[in-house]
């Protein structure tokens, strides 16, 4: 077995446990993306990436001389994939949780009443 093969399944092994540490119930207020919901989200946006990432260096790479094997080419999206979900997942939450800070602070400056925005005070309250 190749070290790009062991690569390759550890990088699955990875994926398999950061998606159930992620798919977890982690109690996110109404109004929120949860941690599930942003897993979910995360391998749907790989999947579709990665489907086009497989055919495109299908048929690019050839031509320009470089020759992997199927089970290469497979490998190299498992180490390029589990990289991708951690990515997506990690910049999703930090997000989630700045957007709705700005919120508040923007109903705040402007004089909105944060009454009016049930989920800004929510995480106005538990910040």
């Amino acid at each position: 077995m190749s070290t790009l093969s062991i690569l390759g399944l550890a990088s699955l092994v990875f994926v398999a446990c950061f998606t159930a540490w992620a798919y977890r119930d982690d109690g996110t207020p109404a109004g929120q993306q949860s941690s599930r919901g942003a897993i979910i989200e995360v391998w749907i946006n790989i999947m579709i990436g990665f489907s086009i990432n497989a055919i495109m260096n299908h048929l690019l790479l050839p031509m320009v001389g470089a020759k992997f094997t199927l089970a290469d080419n497979l490998a190299l999206g498992a180490i390029f994939t589990s990289v991708s979900i951690v990515r997506a997942y990690v910049i999703r939450r930090w997000a989630e949780a700045r957007i709705k800070r700005f919120a508040v602070l923007a109903a705040e400056r402007f004089g909105t009443s944060v009454n009016k925005h049930p989920v800004a005070l929510q995480t106005k309250e538990s910040a």
